[in-house]
């Protein structure tokens, strides 16, 4: 068993998971084993033939998010198609590197995306839309929440990351839900760090401790959101984090005692940060991962089984291995005890709220202008 799979007991209350302490899905350990052996010898469609070898140029998240999913998938992918797989990282400059680049000569075929960029890339034009039925079959498998949170026209959910809450073991309570964010302990703590980045998500966490309206609907009407943002104003907030290194590095320096942040970044990490703990509250929000083929690639077609790659259960299970992701394949299963934290079926995907942009996109001005006055003032 790797290091990442070895038991955190002792960091989490698995009670707050609404999960059985004991993993419900036997890891495919044959399936997992077996992913960069016995795919071995596919051919993708999209390679340029003869004695030259393709590069698929994929854009992944920064941070241990790109380690990991180059760790994990590289070898999977180079092992199914005579192709070599390129992986870069990066999350704030994404669409303009596609806008300023030629038509037909994109930085790179094939990119990650969560809303805002899916939403915003796909109607400028930035992404192909995807076939389906001619080169990603395995979208039939993946549970219809994940396909219904939003259009699939130009990009297929493959993976995302509930939030988790993280905090010091020396506060007076244990923080087990988004509203202990407005409680005493965190209020007469050093404080909360939250993502810089994306002002979606810790209004998300926001507005599932507000509870005023089903599944964070706080976000998409207007009469919540005077309560919504005073929710927000009420959190303690003083870090400010673009990535899972600025939240260890604040816990470190005293600047915060609790934080919002992302399963898939820290899970695989708790055992290195003894004095901090994690809840993952029943009710609960998240983010996901479409997966887009950028405009004017000359690999449209590899770049569509790429995508089919990241979707077949088999990857995803082998995938998991290295990333504590929730993954959107019914037939997929978790690796070690991920299974107790992360949805394994579709009643229990459905009680993680994601954001539906189509919908918070009127409004959006207005929760970024917030945030940039929360974060002029902090």
């Amino acid at each position: 068993m790797s290091e990442h799979q070895r038991s955190q007991s002792g960091k989490h209350d698995v009670g707050d998971t609404g999960h059985s302490a004991v993993n419900r899905r036997a890891f495919l350990g044959v399936a997992g084993a077996a992913a960069t052996t016995a795919m071995a010898g596919c051919s993708g469609m999209g390679g340029s033939g003869g004695d030259s070898t393709p590069t698929l140029r994929v854009t992944a998240w920064s941070g241990n998010y790109g380690e990991r999913f180059e760790q994990a998938i590289k070898p999977i992918f180079e092992s199914r198609f005579d192709a070599e797989l390129e992986v870069n990282t990066g999350w704030n400059s994404l669409l303009a590197k596609i806008k300023s680049a030629p038509p037909d000569d994109p930085p790179f075929d094939v990119t990650v995306t969560c809303e805002p960029i899916y939403y915003n890339g796909r109607n400028a034009g930035l992404f192909e839309p995807l076939r389906y039925e001619e080169n990603i079959p395995n979208i039939e498998g993946v549970y219809d929440y994940y396909k219904n949170v939003r259009p699939i026209s130009h990009g297929a959910p493959a993976d995302g990351a509930p939030l988790t809450i993280l905090y010091r073991n020396s506060l007076d309570k244990p923080v087990k839900t988004w509203s202990d964010f407005t409680n005493g302990a965190v209020q007469n703590s050093a404080g909360v760090g939250v993502d810089s980045g994306f002002w979606i998500y810790p209004l998300l966490g926001a507005a599932v401790g507000t509870d005023a309206a089903p599944s964070a609907g706080e976000l998409y009407t207007e009469q919540y959101h005077d309560e919504l943002i005073n929710t927000l104003e009420a959190w303690p907030i003083t870090g400010w984090a673009a990535s899972g290194t600025d939240i260890w590095q604040q816990f470190r320096n005293g600047i915060i005692d609790a934080a919002q942040w992302y399963f898939g970044q820290v899970y695989y990490d708790m055992e290195n940060h003894e004095d901090i703990s994690f809840s993952m509250p029943k009710a609960n929000a998240g983010y996901m991962d479409n997966w887009a083929v950028v405009r004017g690639t000359d690999k449209r077609t590899l770049g569509e089984e790429f995508i089919n790659m990241l979707l077949d259960p088999e990857v995803q299970s082998k995938w998991s291995e290295d990333h504590p992701l929730f993954f959107t394949s019914k037939e997929m299963s978790y690796a070690g005890d991920l299974g107790d934290y992360l949805p394994t079926t579709a009643e229990e995907a459905e009680q993680m709220a994601l954001p539906r942009w189509e919908q918070v996109a009127p409004y959006s001005e207005k929760f970024s202008n917030k945030f940039k006055q929360l974060k002029t003032q902090g």
